[in-house]
């Protein structure tokens, strides 16, 4: 259990900018009819909102609701940080256990308020903190952050990026092909680069599903600088001009 005692290293804009993160993982997911995208992937409860606390900057608040009736909503409301190892809470991870929580449906017993507007609110931190001790992702969630490693959530992007995305495929159950342009190095240097396919699974080689690229991302612009040698695909792909294979990443 985190604890409430020892004194918080994030800032209020450390905060603030792990929200704007968490808005925008969230706003493919919104919707204002029925029978959408459910949260985090599948069909269910689109999300009706994604907002932040005023004087509590460490948590996102976000509304489910059935795409109906507006009095249907129910505010869950997530942590942005943990106080394990000083982290933050992945978004990946909030997508997913928002995901379960409206998988199991709206259960009004569970709200320990309403907000000023008459949405029930309910703390989903517990939700939280056990689904971060033994996680379980979908390929939806694993696709999605795939497809976000060449990119940024939230915040300013990269000015000078080295990396671009072009696009993405799914190339099998368990991979997908990303696309991408690079900006700099030698072969830009001479030229606009052609654009290269990068598998990438979206499973660890024990089968489970992957809920996070941090690895990959830090070291994929250093794999297209230096190593596209090493990994080259017999793979042909009329969207590219050649594909390479880091699905081992």
């Amino acid at each position: 259990m985190p604890s409430a005692d020892a004194p918080s290293p994030w800032t209020e804009e450390d905060l603030n900018r792990l929200h704007r993160v968490a808005v925008r993982a969230l706003q493919r997911h919104v919707s204002p009819a029925p029978g959408a995208e459910g949260a985090a992937g599948g069909a269910g409860r689109p999300v009706r909102g994604v907002v932040q606390l005023p004087g509590r900057p460490d948590t996102t608040r976000v509304v489910l609701w059935d795409g109906r009736d507006l009095d249907s909503s129910v505010a869950y409301d997530l942590p942005l940080v943990e106080d394990f190892h000083d982290g933050n809470v992945p978004w990946s991870v909030i997508a997913a256990v928002l995901r379960q929580l409206a998988a199991a449906g709206p259960d009004p017993a569970a709200a320990t308020s309403v907000d000023g507007l008459g949405i029930p609110v309910v703390d989903a931190r517990p939700a939280t903190w056990r689904f971060m001790e033994e996680p379980v992702y979908d390929l939806t969630d694993a696709l999605h952050a795939a497809v976000s490693m060449i990119g940024y959530y939230g915040g300013d992007p990269d000015p000078e990026p080295e990396l671009l995305l072009g696009g993405f495929l799914l190339v099998g159950p368990d991979a997908v092909r990303l696309y991408v342009d690079r900006t700099a190095g030698a072969a830009a240097a001479a030229g606009p680069a052609p654009r290269i396919g990068v598998d990438i699974s979206l499973r660890y080689e024990g089968g489970a599903v992957r809920g996070g690229f941090t690895g990959t991302m830090a070291a994929l612009p250093s794999l297209v600088r230096d190593e596209l040698d090493w990994n080259a695909s017999e793979a042909e792909d009329p969207y590219c001009s050649a594909v390479y294979d880091f699905t081992r990443w």
